[in-house]
């Protein structure tokens, strides 16, 4: 309730006390002026209406009010009415409030320093006492209106619970009126019968500490119930003021001056003082029995504080000598009298020994437990009771000695009491009480040691432990503790053990890590040195104590195990620098390991035991622990397999799992939350751990493979953890998804921390054993990027699938930033010498680099620093030896990865000054280019550069400009400005990026080496000196990072105004930087943009055209020229586009094609591309499998919906096939509804593997060396060989004189040369001698010396090399089989050629698989002894354990089940539980080798893997000559080499752009073979063919310079009266025979009148129309039957067999032929006939060939395919001896003139024949003689070759004459004759046997002779069996010349 005041008057009152407070003064000092409106104030404080009380002094009331009460306490010394009135308000106070009389008795004393502080002492004593007086007569009239006074009888009821509360409490509080004789009376008669709950508890009145010691009981337990309400205890010291310290004094001589049953001895307490005169003024009837008084006392000491308990003014008497004095008391006050000594050892400490003998406490602690009455306390503990106090003094009375010398004899003593006498029998109940306090003592010894620096108690507490060992660990763990009156014993004793064992493993871990100190310890360094302190007897006695059925004992070994489960047993090795410290560090070694061993021995025994006996719910109990997942983690990381396969135990009893791999997945799908905690918390020990030790290669390794397995857990599709919507979503999925980003970073620290300390480690063991784990880390870094995405998605977990937002999350950015510190420790790695490591580390950084690309975050600037400066010193060119092995074409891969992120790339050259001026052509308009509506647009930079100087590939403009990057591939932000004239070599126009507006400096480079310009003799400081050392050794030598210069934020190259030092230097790195930089393009394009426009196809469209992409409108035909590259471009690309969905539309077709149903089990977005993680459903066909460059289509089960998708990975196995393809959805749009879990069909489309290469080499063209002449064909001029080289050419090299001269030339023309060879001219003998020559010319390949340092691999120069390439299979197979059995001549190598085909194997030819790459690298591991051992295939042994493991687990669950329906049969149950022991260690037994296995063939699959690619490249570094076709040029593996020389055979059958594709290489000459007279490239798209997209390379070259054309002259296959045809018709009678062909080629049927060398056969019969748009005339076939059968019969003495071709330009003709002649010859003929198209015969030969021209009807005006003169021309030349000819003669004469001039020529010389000769039965006289010799041939006269052939030139003038135009519109491109006929389509072809292509879809009104008309579709699915061999032609003898013979050798024939 407020005071009725104003607040003036409250201010005045406040300000005045505060004053008085801080100033107190005396009477004088304050008169009434002061004391009034104080007095006025506090006498206006009303009674509290809550209790109708008057408050002044306790909390209830206002502070002011309580500081007013206080100070008015002098108004006592006042007499006045108004002092009266306030002495009425104060006694109304006090009878009221006991909490009021509480404070004023302690305001009594706290005022004497503040309102009273003016006062003398002696002045405030008498006060007080007057004061005291009132206080008195107050109590005495509140108990006398109570009705209580002295007079009452004792047979009245009233107690002085009838007063008021605050009376009563009024004189316990203030001794004056205790000690008041009748108020003393009527306390001790008049006591209540219950405490006063009301009062105050804290602190209790002083006046009962006498009660409690007053000689009547009743009194002593009335007392001790009111004390019992105290809540602080002791009373503060502040508090104990006043009375309680008048208490004491005779408190304390009351207690003294009891007499002591002490003993004669030490423990004699010294006399009892003498009462003083403070004894005598309070006065009190205490007890008289010693009991009672204790019993009292004890309480007091408990309540007074510890500063009072020590000697001190206020007492006479020493507590401690009283107190020790009574410990021999053995009557009932010996508990309190120990209950004294309890308090006062506790709260005195050490000091309480302060004076005494060093053995007094010995002497002590014996009299306690040598006193009989505390052995009676002991044996009656109550074993329920928790902590017995009586026990609380172990610790304590330790503690207080704990500095003493005495400490180890009293904890031994003590030790040996609760551990061995006290567990005697006789104490029954209380040994295990005593057993939990001997634990917690142990406990809290323990604890206190190891937080001492001091080891004497630690050392005394090992001694302890050691000897009670047993006892303890057999309370813990043993059976006869295990009952319920243990259980607390038990509980103690298992964290005792458990922290001594942790302690052991800290021990360890501290000595260890003081061992490492010491290795690189200076000399005069202080040693500091920690023995790992293990007790040893405690680990025994455990192992050996261990119950199979104590999950609480598992659980404590394991914890125990695990924290020290990731150290191996130290290499001393490693530690040899500390061991050469001393003996003593020796010793500390030796321990070590000897700890090391102690842990573990047993501690799989325990667990193999426990899981003996346990079922998978009581494990999966044990490991729903907290904290028990953890540990198990741990212990699967271990490096001792016997700590793993513990766990493994474990895991695989609560799981059923065995393998390690399952284990983890277990784990992590049951228990995900811990499982990740466990997994972080080992990591982050590692990464702690590898930065003390000097090697951790045992535990790095077993953090790889663990690691390893664990992200296959997670990640792996199909069932990957964190693919896992339940899991990421359900209970703990959010602890998860925090969890992962910190795995993340903790993983990228760990391999940092190994990739930079590995080099240290090296040195301490073999090679081969690093770098075998050295490989498997650096997989497990590339393993690990390549789940970056899915872990970042699953850390960033939603409900519902959504597409997120494009660029890079959060998580992201902190994943990438996690992976700076693994780039500048990796950097190291690239110095090494192992080409393995050396492999791996590149293909690693290259990942890395990739993924900071693609997410925009910028790799660190150390990183990139040390990178640069790597390149830096690989590109130097020094006396001593490389400083890298890696070769040019990663040294630029690398570089130009690197020019992404060099902050220091910004270069701005502000002026540079050309030495010379050239005049500039004229610059090209600016072009836009659009790909598709993705494609980013390209602008065309003026071209500035001359065409003089184009005879070379290697020809160099000084004008030309360099090629930018494509955006494509590049985005940055780099601008440099482009200064005047600068240029590169072999440079074309320049592409820039459009929303960039970027222009790069170009520099010249050096011509000579694709490695970049030197540096001149700069040198990497580090390195300086060093040798170059073998393998890991040179690696260790690298710790120390090169210096870098620190870069400035953007740096001017004034090359005008610089030094010539730094303007040499700033255009080094800008050559080098571009020179890297197009060398990557070159090699490297991007093709995404392919991918684009394909994806974004809608695949159910139709039409010849694509859906988007291609504007049909704007196609134009291929030019012989083009202006530039943007020109070129935009011709090329979208033809290339048109064929691509003609392949599409072609596989539609497709009837054999094979669905599977899939499921979709997660996806990821990438900008606008899905990646999809797919399972395939179902049995699939062995063969049928997904390759990275095929396309997939997904259409929805109900066929609605489809999308178009590329196959990014594929992976099968016996149990599941899964794949990762990639969608296209621009802008998000298209997307058909690819949702998680949803169910798709999927079939393989078609395969890009061709395209994308075609398309890589259009997208590099700009970067090639034939940039230039590809744009402006130019070809050399034939150089003038001489005669006598040409005759030592054709002896040499076994050639005739065209041969020769093409041969010659060629290699001594660089660019471009064109060898065209007509049927049977010997282009591949030609090509041979190519080969020989340039083998023969090619200088030995030199070794660089470098003095003082061993020659090593890299410094011999690599073996000048030939590329040799053709579109098919077959054609190279030729060659290279013709290669493979040497060449004839004097020329004959001494060794033979190298020559090494590529090519899948399956399409290579059996006569060439001798050479592939795959057979010779398999020819090397075969004979390398090293790894014969590692090809053993170990899966069958895998499957057999497995199996096994599945059979053991099965008999141990059966031996199970028998063993719980056994009952009281204990030797059966005991047989049984042997029998599950063996089973399960037999099951252990296996799971570790599976695993063993497994690891071993994953490590042995990598050596194999690693061994082969080192066998490839050496395979191909000493090649040759390396064989492929076309397309197989693209392959990577080729990307390390330039060539010298590239030969293409067969060039006039490929499509420019497939001929482009091996140009990305460097070479010199490039030598094109073929001949444009015969089958033009295979292109399926009509529309693109309308556009000359069929035209070859090698045609467009010619157009430009016909006169530079080789032409091969001289045919050695047909008979002169077949090749007299094709002269005259294809090649205007420049094709000549070669010597005695007649004679070589005659054959015994030449004689007969119906047959001969050549026949053609009017056979009137009627086409019609046949299968799939084709045409068939089935009386040729009849006629072509009965041919052969007159053939056979009439001369069957000659087997026809595998000798005789049919033929026809349409493919139904060719499949009613098959059926005739099977029907009359039956089925085995199809194997001795060969049946092809024309398309199909390309390349082959046979000796007799029937042609079917099938085209036959009156009125046919257009004869379709017949019309083709280079298909006449192949259908016409494949004939050996004798061609026969079946056609309608009327209908060819009038629809086609070249057929017409075929007929006449037959006509003319007689060889027309009427088909009805066959029909006529064959009589005896007209059948020649079968036994008669042939008639012999005319005699052939033999020609001279004329030395002046007729010449591409002359050929012009030629094609004018009659019948010969045909031929001429060849050359010149001019329109061949279509056909009217309904019906009839391009389909009829069959492609050639080989062909890369298929087919061609071509119009019926084609415009174009050189466009090749479509054929058939192929199965692509299946694949094609590889060619038979080509058989041996006849007569091989007879091409070598006859004497007096015109020598034209003739053995060089296709």
């Amino acid at each position: 309730m407020p005071i009725d005041t104003s607040a003036a008057e409250l201010q005045q009152v406040t300000s005045l006390l505060a004053k008085l407070r801080d100033e107190p003064t005396d009477t004088q000092g304050a008169p009434d002026s002061i004391l009034a409106p104080i007095c006025t104030y506090l006498l206006k404080v009303p009674v509290n209406p809550s209790d109708g009380l008057l408050h002044w002094y306790c909390d209830r009331t206002d502070p002011v009010v309580r500081e007013a009460a206080t100070f008015l306490l002098r108004l006592h010394a006042y007499n006045s009415s108004r002092v009266d009135k306030w002495r009425e308000k104060l006694a109304l106070c006090l009878s009221g409030c006991a909490a009021c009389v509480k404070v004023l008795q302690e305001t009594k004393v706290s005022s004497r320093h503040t309102y009273f502080g003016a006062f003398s002492e002696s002045i405030i004593e008498g006060f007080y006492r007057c004061v005291d007086e009132w206080e008195c007569k107050l109590v005495t009239e509140c108990l006398s209106k109570a009705g209580i006074t002295p007079d009452m009888s004792p047979s009245d009821p009233g107690t002085l619970a009838s007063a008021p509360n605050a009376t009563f409490y009024h004189i316990l509080s203030n001794l004056t009126i205790l000690q008041n004789p009748l108020i003393l009376a009527l306390v001790r008669s008049r006591l209540p019968t219950s405490p006063f709950p009301e009062w105050p508890p804290d602190p209790p009145p002083v006046g009962l500490f006498f009660l409690l010691m007053d000689e009547k009981p009743e009194t002593r337990r009335w007392a001790r119930s009111q004390i019992a309400k105290a809540t602080v205890v002791p009373i503060p010291r502040e508090k104990y003021v006043g009375a309680y310290e008048r208490a004491l004094e005779p408190i304390l001589a009351a207690v003294a001056s009891l007499p002591s049953s002490s003993r004669p001895g030490a423990l004699a307490g010294p006399e009892a003082p003498s009462a003083t005169p403070a004894a005598t003024t309070l006065s009190f009837p205490f007890a008289k029995d010693s009991a009672s008084l204790w019993s009292g006392f004890a309480v007091v000491v408990r309540m007074t504080p510890h500063e009072l308990l020590r000697p001190n003014k206020l007492s006479h008497v020493d507590l401690r000598q009283v107190i020790i004095g009574h410990l021999h008391d053995t009557g009932p006050q010996f508990s309190d009298v120990f209950r004294c000594f309890l308090y006062l050892i506790k709260r005195r400490g050490s000091d309480f020994w302060q004076g005494e003998e060093v053995d007094f406490p010995q002497v002590v602690f014996d009299a306690i437990k040598d006193n009989p009455a505390y052995t009676a306390l002991i044996q009656s503990v109550d074993i329920a009771e928790e902590k017995p106090w009586f026990f609380a003094w172990f610790s304590e009375y330790l503690l207080s000695i704990w500095d003493l010398p005495v400490f180890g004899v009293v904890l031994a003593k003590l030790a040996d009491y609760l551990c061995e006498e006290l567990q005697h029998e006789r104490f029954q109940d209380a040994r295990p009480v005593v057993m939990v306090t001997a634990a917690r003592t142990l406990s809290s010894v323990r604890r206190r040691a190891e937080s001492s620096n001091v080891s004497t108690q630690r050392n005394a507490l090992s001694g302890v432990l050691d000897i009670h060992a047993d006892i303890l660990v057999s309370v813990a763990f043993a059976r006869p503790y295990s009952g319920p009156k243990w259980r607390k014993a038990r509980t103690a004793t298992r964290d005792l053990v458990k922290d001594i064992l942790l302690r052991d493993a800290q021990n360890l871990a501290t000595a260890v890590s003081e061992l490492c100190k010491l290795i690189h310890a200076q000399a005069d360094e202080p040693l500091a040195l920690a023995h790992p302190d293990v007790r040893t007897q405690l680990w025994k006695h455990i192992y050996a104590t261990l119950e199979f059925d104590d999950v609480d004992a598992i659980a404590t070994i394991t914890s125990v195990v695990a924290r020290s489960s990731h150290m191996d047993f130290l290499n001393r090795n490693a530690f040899s620098g500390a061991l050469q410290k001393g003996k003593v560090v020796d010793l500390i070694f030796t321990e070590a390991n000897e700890a090391l061993r102690i842990f573990r021995t047993g501690f799989l025994d325990a667990v193999a035991k426990f899981a003996d006996r346990s079922n998978a719910s009581v494990v999966l109990d044990l490991l729903r622990r907290p904290g028990m997942v953890k540990d198990i983690v741990t212990l699967m990381f271990s490096p001792i397999p016997d700590v793993q396969t513990a766990a493994q135990t474990l895991i695989g009893q609560a799981f059923n799992v065995d393998l390690r791999l399952d284990c983890f997945r277990a784990l992590l799908e049951n228990l995900p939350g811990p499982s990740l905690e466990g997994i972080i918390r080992f990591v982050e020990t590692f990464n702690a751990y590898v930065r003390v030790v000097p090697e951790a290669c045992s535990v790095s390794k077993s953090l790889v493979r663990c690691l390893t397995d664990i992200i296959e857990v997670l990640c792996s599709p199909p069932d990957g953890l964190l693919l896992n919507q339940r899991l990421m979503t359900g209970e703990g999925g959010n602890r998860v998804a925090d969890d992962l980003p910190n795995l993340w970073g903790l993983m990228s620290k760990a391999i940092a921390m190994i990739f930079r300390l590995t080099p240290a480690w090296a040195p301490n063991f073999q090679n081969e054993e690093m770098t075998v784990w050295m490989r498997d880390a650096l997989i497990f870094g590339r393993d690990m990027l390549a789940q970056r995405r899915v872990i970042e998605a699953a850390s960033i977990p939603s409900v519902v699938q959504v597409r997120p937002p494009k660029g890079l999350s959060t998580v992201g950015k902190r994943m990438m930033n996690d992976l700076q510190d693994v780039i500048p420790e990796l950097a190291r790695w690239l110095r090494l010498t192992d080409e393995e490591l050396l492999h791996q580390s590149f293909a690693l950084l290259q990942t890395l680099l990739d993924s900071f690309r693609q997410t925009g975050v910028p790799p660190s600037e150390s990183g990139t620093k040390k990178l640069n400066k790597f390149i830096e010193d690989a590109r130097r060119n020094t006396t001593k030896g490389p400083r890298t092995h890696l070769d040019s074409a990663r040294l630029s891969k690398l570089e130009d990865a690197l020019a992404w992120f060099d902050s220091d790339g910004d270069v701005e050259i502000v002026g540079y000054k050309q030495p010379h001026h050239e005049p500039k052509d004229k610059e090209s308009d600016v072009e836009i280019v659009e790909l598709t509506h993705q494609s980013v647009a390209h602008r065309i930079v003026p071209r500035k550069s001359s065409i003089r100087d184009t005879d070379g590939l290697a020809a160099r403009d000084t004008k030309k400009p360099s090629a930018e990057r494509h955006p494509e591939t590049r985005d940055r932000s780099d601008k440099l400005k482009v200064a005047p004239g600068m240029g590169h070599r072999g440079s074309g126009s320049v592409i820039s990026g459009k929303p960039k507006n970027r222009e790069i400096v170009r520099s010249s480079a050096s011509a000579s080496s694709a490695m970049g310009s030197s540096s001149g003799e700069e040198t990497s400081e580090d390195e300086d000196g060093k040798k170059e050392q073998g393998g890991l050794a040179s690696l260790g030598q690298l710790q120390r990072t090169p210096k870098v210069k620190k870069p400035v934020e953007r740096r001017q190259v004034k090359m005008l105004d610089m030094p010539t030092t730094r303007r040499v230097e700033g255009r080094r790195v800008l050559t080098a930087r571009e020179e890297a930089h197009r060398t990557a393009l070159r090699l490297k394009p991007d093709v995404t943009s392919l991918h684009r426009a394909i994806l974004s196809w809608n695949y159910d469209h139709q039409g010849p055209q694509p859906p988007t992409s291609v504007d049909t409108t704007k196609l134009v035909r291929i030019p012989d020229k083009f202006s530039d590259y943007g020109h070129y471009r935009r011709i090329f690309e979208p033809l290339l586009l048109l064929e691509c969905w003609a392949q599409i539309a072609q596989s539609k077709d497709d009837p054999a094609k094979d669905v599977y149903e899939c499921k979709l089990t997660s996806r990821a977005f990438v900008d606008d591309w899905v990646d999809l993680d797919i399972s395939i459903m179902g049995n699939m066909t062995r063969e049928w499998r997904l390759a990275e460059t095929d396309v997939v289509l997904l259409r929805h089960p109900e066929g609605t919906k489809s999308v178009l998708a590329k196959t990014v990975s594929y992976k099968s196995t016996p149990f599941a096939t899964q794949c990762v393809v990639r969608c296209f959805f621009p802008n998000g749009s298209g997307d058909p509804g690819l949702q998680v879990n949803s169910i798709w069909k999927l079939n393989k489309v078609f395969s890009l593997s061709t395209l994308h290469r075609e398309y890589a080499a259009l997208m590099g063209l700009p970067y090639f060396d034939s940039f230039d002449i590809i744009l402006h064909p130019r070809l050399s001029k034939r150089p003038l060989i001489s005669p006598e080289k040409v005759t030592q050419a054709m002896s040499t090299f076994n050639v005739n004189e065209p041969q020769a001269l093409a041969i010659l030339s060629s290699l001594a023309t660089e660019g471009f040369s064109l060898i065209q060879g007509p049927p049977g001219t010997g282009k591949t003998s030609t090509i041979c001698g190519l080969v020989q020559a340039f083998l023969a010319a090619r200088p030995k390949p030199a070794t660089i010396v470098h003095i003082g340092r061993t020659a090593g691999p890299t410094d011999k120069e690599p073996v000048k090399k030939i590329l040799l390439c053709a579109p098919s299979n077959a054609a190279v197979d030729e060659i290279a089989y013709r290669l493979k059995e040497g060449v004839c001549g004097s020329g004959r190598r001494s060794s033979p050629i190298k020559v090494v085909r590529l090519g899948a194997d399956m399409a290579v030819n059996i006569s060439v698989k001798d050479i592939t790459l795959d057979y010779l690298v398999e020819q090397k591991l075969n004979s390398d002894k090293d790894i014969a051992g590692q090809t053993k295939d170990s899966g069958n042994d895998i499957t057999a354990l497995r199996k096994e493991i599945e059979t053991v687990k099965q008999l141990k669950a059966q031996k199970q089940e028998e063993m719980v329906s056994i009952h009281d049969n204990g030797v059966k149950t005991m047989a049984l539980e042997n029998d599950i022991r063996a089973l399960n260690s037999r099951r252990m037994t296996l799971t570790q080798q599976v695993d063993r296995l497994r690891d071993q063939q994953q490590s042995n699959y990598r050596t194999l893997d690693a061994t082969r690619r080192r066998f490839r490249k050496e395979v191909l570094v000493e090649a040759d000559v390396i064989c492929c076709t076309l397309a197989g040029a693209g392959h990577e593996i080729l990307e390390s080499f330039d060539f010298d020389m590239i030969i293409i055979d067969e060039a006039a059958q490929a499509i420019e752009l497939s001929s482009l594709i091996p140009l990305k290489y460097r070479c010199k000459r490039c030598i094109m073979v073929g001949d444009p007279m015969q089958l033009p490239p295979t292109v399926i798209s009509q529309e693109a063919s309308k556009f000359l997209y069929n035209q070859s390379l090698f045609v467009r070259l010619q157009k430009d310079s016909p006169e530079s054309m080789h032409l091969l002259s001289i045919q050695y296959r047909m008979h002169p009266q077949i090749s007299e045809l094709p002269s005259r018709v294809f090649y205007q009678g420049r094709l000549l025979d070669g010597p005695e062909m007649d004679v070589k080629t005659t054959q015994d049927w030449h004689s007969s009148e119906k047959f001969g060398p050549y026949r053609f056969y009017n056979v009137r019969g009627q086409e019609e129309q046949g299968s799939r748009h084709s045409l068939v005339n089935k009386y040729e076939c009849q006629v072509a039957v009965a041919l052969f059968d007159r053939l056979r019969r009439e001369f069957p003495k000659f087997d026809f067999d595998y000798k005789v071709g049919v033929v026809s330009m349409y493919r139904a003709q060719i499949g009613e032929m098959r059926r005739s002649f099977e029907q009359r010859f039956g089925k085995a003929i199809l194997d001795k006939v060969d049946f092809h198209t024309v398309d199909g015969f390309q390349g082959q030969e046979k000796l007799v060939i029937i042609l079917s021209c099938v085209r036959a009807g009156p009125g046919l005006q257009s004869v379709g395919f017949l019309s083709d003169i280079r298909r006449m021309n192949v259908a016409l030349t494949r004939a050996k001896s004798s061609l026969f000819v079946l056609g309608h003669i009327p209908t060819l004469e009038r629809s086609d003139t070249t057929w017409k001039a075929i007929v006449e020529d037959a006509r003319a010389r007689d060889f027309l024949t009427e088909v009805p000769y066959f029909a006529t039965p064959i009589t005896k006289t007209g059948r020649p003689s079968l036994t008669a010799k042939p008639p012999k041939p005319a005699k052939h006269i033999e020609t001279a070759i004329p030395s002046d052939l007729t010449t591409p030139r002359d050929f012009k003038v030629v094609t004018s004459k009659l019948n010969l135009d045909a031929a001429a519109t060849i050359m010149a491109e001019a329109e061949i004759p279509t056909t009217n006929q309904p019906g009839v389509s391009g389909d009829d072809l069959q492609p050639q046997v080989g062909q890369k292509r298929r087919r061609t879809v071509v119009s019926p009104n084609h415009p174009d002779p050189a466009h090749r008309p479509a054929t058939e579709p192929e199965d692509r699915a299946k694949p094609r069996p590889p060619p038979p061999p080509k058989r041996p032609k006849h007569g091989t003898t007879m091409f070598i010349p006859k004497p007096n013979k015109v020598s034209v050798p003739s053995s060089h024939r296709t």
